[in-house]
């Protein structure tokens, strides 16, 4: 067995996966290389984030976006920047204070018995506030709720203009109509079909937090941080009403999270063989995310990207490692291309290739003026002009993508990406009071019609006049502001920390630029809310070591001189 590892070029089982020793054979210089390759990623995400991150917390809704994407608060983003401010410094006080408790084994288990008790409960209490709340929604919620009611029923689709040009919902609409036809196949099921989607959300919301937190559990080590991207969570994610919109939003939450929560495993594998699984399970989650949220896919690539800049920097060891985790991401990937081709063919869809939209036209969607990037109905005007020819709307496309960039100079566009990140990142309910409104209500017996029934619906969809409305979306602004805070810390880590997090670096690298280069609003950041929160206070984690260590050079520097 140790000559066959030895002729496949791996390790010994107690050398497997040690991040620190991966390159040892290589000599010092390579050692030295990994965390200078991803130093050089973390000064990249704060070359590009900083800049947005000030704008939000200090220009706030006077940027020059959208006027349609502005949320609307109680307090203005310079204060509510004050009070997280003392918010992470709060946090910092609570990370070194209680820093030396150590999660043995037992106190791992207990920490992860009340995170699954705890995400339980929030389950149930979701079910029940959706049931107060819940209406349906308007624009592609509403188009792949009624392709479900077809599945559902059976029917076939037919010709489905929408569909064949945003092909991307296929798989939703095709996922809502198999629950809703569970629903209808069980006996006594208590509420409307329809309310099936919303439940199954609730499982993906309570799932998500708990994946969220034995991340920052597995990066700290320590139980504290748990604590506080617990009650993050809880804001931004865990009440939120994008609970009742069954749609890719909350139905792709659970898959980025996932994807690196299973890569962290396989990193910290000691046998071979668990490193296979949690590879396999890593790339599994990532690839399934994508299908239902083809943005989703930026996960994956951030991960192989990692894998392979580690192997070019002298990881050699992995190479087993990194050909299965390419070769089961071609598979899957073609595994989907042929599934979605079984799926048009099994809802009766007919499909026409001509019209689907690719990435050109999410390219030029980001470059209008109109909307800082985001939805522009005369962009979409196009799939109309370029009905019979595909290759002709593509050129045409890349053509006035080209024309808008031109116009606007290499500064302009700096300003213009500065403007439109700004308005992705300065929405802490993430589109909920600036994309929804009401379509049509639930029954009325869903809801329990209480007065409490009224002030929920008041805080969630009233009038943004009402205090309810605006003091919701200030509490989640003032958390949200408190998460972008703590982002940047993640780049703060040194030595073989940079290994550990370099992974978090690239994972945000790779959303911020997806953001920036195609259509984007801030409701596209909501399916990341469970792997970006977990950052945040990874972050904030590392402001209180960096701290700590400025705390000791002071006082090592009083003691010299005394």
């Amino acid at each position: 067995m140790k000559m066959m590892r030895r002729r496949n070029g791996l390790p010994k089982e107690n050398e497997m996966l040690r991040p620190n020793d991966a390159v040892r054979e290589n000599g010092l210089s390579s050692k030295k290389l990994v965390p200078k390759i991803f130093g050089a990623f973390s000064l990249l995400m704060l070359a590009v984030f900083l800049p947005v991150l000030f704008c939000v917390v200090i220009i706030g809704n006077h940027m020059d976006y959208n006027d349609g994407m502005k949320l609307t608060v109680r307090i203005p983003n310079q204060l509510l920047f004050l009070i997280a401010l003392i918010g992470v410094f709060f946090c910092m006080f609570l990370f070194r204070k209680w820093g030396g408790i150590k999660l043995s084994r037992r106190v791992n288990w207990a920490v992860n018995g009340v995170l699954a008790f705890l995400f339980l409960g929030l389950y149930f209490v979701n079910v029940w506030l959706a049931r107060q709340i819940a209406f349906h929604l308007p624009w592609d919620i509403m188009i792949a709720r009624g392709v479900a009611y077809e599945i559902a029923n059976e029917r076939p689709l037919g010709y489905y203009y929408y569909l064949s040009i945003y092909p991307n919902n296929i798989p939703i609409g095709y996922i809502l109509g198999r629950l809703y036809r569970k629903a209808m196949e069980l006996k006594d099921y208590p509420y409307i079909y329809d309310f099936i989607w919303i439940q199954a959300n609730c499982v993906f919301i309570s799932l998500a937090g708990f994946l969220s937190c034995l991340t920052v559990k597995k990066l700290t080590q320590k139980p504290t941080p748990v604590a506080v991207v617990f009650g993050a969570y809880l804001v931004l994610v865990g009440i939120s009403p994008w609970k009742i919109a069954p749609y890719t939003d909350t139905y792709g939450l659970i898959f980025p999270i996932m994807c690196v929560y299973f890569y962290l495993c396989y990193r910290e594998a000691r046998q071979e063989w668990r490193g296979y699984l949690w590879i396999l399970l890593s790339i599994t989650a990532g690839m399934a995310g994508g299908f239902v949220k083809p943005n989703l896919y930026l996960v994956v690539i951030a991960l192989l990207g990692t894998e392979i800049l580690r192997f070019f920097m002298g990881d050699k060891k992995r190479w087993g490692y990194l050909l299965a985790e390419i070769l089961l991401t071609v598979i899957l990937a073609a595994g989907s291309k042929i599934y979605t081709n079984h799926l048009i063919e099994e809802i009766g869809l007919e499909y026409n290739e001509e019209i689907s939209a690719g990435w050109q036209h999410y390219f030029l969607m980001g470059l209008n003026e109109a909307a800082t990037g985001s939805y522009n109905s005369e962009d979409v005007a196009m799939f109309g002009e370029f009905q019979n020819s595909r290759s002709e709307r593509i050129e045409a496309e890349l053509e006035r993508a080209a024309e808008r960039m031109k116009s606007r100079g290499f500064f302009g566009s700096i300003y213009f990406y500065l403007r439109k990140m700004v308005m992705t990142f300065n929405d802490g309910v993430f589109g909920w009071k600036t994309e929804v409104w009401m379509d049509e209500p639930y029954p009325e017996e869903i809801a329990d019609n209480t007065p409490l029934t009224q002030r929920l619906r008041s805080i969630f969809w009233g009038d943004e006049t009402q205090y309810d409305v605006g003091g919701y979306n200030t509490l989640c602004q003032l958390v949200w502001i408190f998460c972008i805070l703590g982002i940047p810390g993640i780049c703060l880590c040194t030595g073989g920390e940079k290994e550990k997090y370099g992974v978090l670096v690239i994972c945000f690298l790779g959303i911020f630029f997806y953001q920036m280069l195609f259509e984007a609003r801030a409701r596209y950041l909501f399916v990341f809310l469970p792997l970006i929160l977990a950052m945040a206070v990874c972050g904030i984690q590392q402001y209180a070591h960096w701290a700590a260590v400025l705390l000791r050079k002071r006082r090592a520097v009083r003691g010299g001189k005394t």
